[in-house]
């Protein structure tokens, strides 16, 4: 009687089989990365085409700048929620310092930093269902959590020099003067003109404002 070939009791395929299979997946992975090569190439002649349209209807009034820091936006409900979660319960005179820090490893960490190739604001649901934003929308969302997490004072900080820009976050607390930029790693604390300076290089070439939900103010 010839012997019966019984694959599902096998306990693994066969050698042969399995480079087969495996030059079968990695053929297809190199089909699917040629195909969103091919629509992210698209994609990008498309925005350059009507860049200029599309940063008409996102250039932002001083009033719309401060709209778009939004403390109680679900997203960032959501993402307090969570911070919140490691206290039991969150008390801001004692818990806050730990909950910052929270926040700004969050940002920093969890949160990719991507170059936009044309200005375009991406509101917090955007930032958490991308797990990806440019260094202005981090510093906007971070600044969000902050005063979500009950102090008043944050404030995003943007210098500009023609199309650069550098973004962070500042708040105060206790007297003690604290920056956060999460896109290049710092985590400032102490005098306010000391940690500026720390931050901001050649101010007499640069536009420098401050902005929240509340206000807005240039230095």
């Amino acid at each position: 009687m010839p012997a019966l070939d019984l694959p599902f009791l096998k306990k693994r395929a066969e050698p042969q089989k399995q480079a087969t299979e495996a030059g079968e997946a990695k053929a297809r992975e190199c089909e699917d990365c040629a195909h969103l090569k091919r629509k992210a190439a698209l994609y990008l002649k498309i925005i350059e085409r009507y860049k200029g349209y599309i940063e008409a209807s996102e250039d932002k009034s001083i009033t719309e700048l401060r709209a778009l820091v939004v403390p109680e936006d679900p997203a960032v409900r959501k993402i307090v929620e969570e911070i919140k979660s490691g206290f039991r319960p969150y008390i801001y005179d004692r818990d806050f310092p730990k909950a910052a820090e929270k926040a700004y490893l969050f940002c920093r960490n969890e949160l990719a930093s991507e170059f936009l190739p044309v200005e375009f604001w991406l509101s917090p649901s955007d930032i958490a269902e991308l797990r990806l934003s440019d260094e202005i929308d981090k510093a906007i969302l971070l600044c969000s959590i902050l005063l979500a997490l009950e102090n008043a004072s944050a404030k995003v900080v943007v210098e500009t020099q023609e199309r650069l820009r550098h973004a962070f976050v500042t708040f105060e607390r206790d007297g003690v003067f604290h920056l956060l930029d999460p896109v290049h790693g710092a985590n400032l604390s102490g005098a306010r003109d000391e940690v500026i300076k720390k931050a901001i290089r050649q101010p007499e070439r640069k536009v420098v404002y401050e902005f929240n939900n509340s206000e807005y103010n240039e230095w």
